[in-house]
């Protein structure tokens, strides 16, 4: 298998970011009941990502 690169790795959260934030979105914008958990567990994956994100790219402006 390949390694991911740290490149790969800010594509990746960026994009899982970005993901969550929408889905959360439609699902606060349809008029279906939320799965309170489901929610939270996604803010979570969501708040998560941020850091990893922030961490791996904070090296890199530093080093610019």
């Amino acid at each position: 298998t390949m390694a991911r690169t740290d490149r790969q790795e800010v594509a990746l959260l960026r994009i899982l970011i970005a993901t969550g934030e929408r889905a959360l979105e439609a699902f606060q914008a349809s008029d279906n009941p939320l799965d309170a958990d489901f929610v939270e567990e996604l803010e979570r994956i969501i708040a998560r990502s941020r850091e990893e994100l922030a961490a791996l790219t904070e090296p890199m402006t530093e080093s610019t």
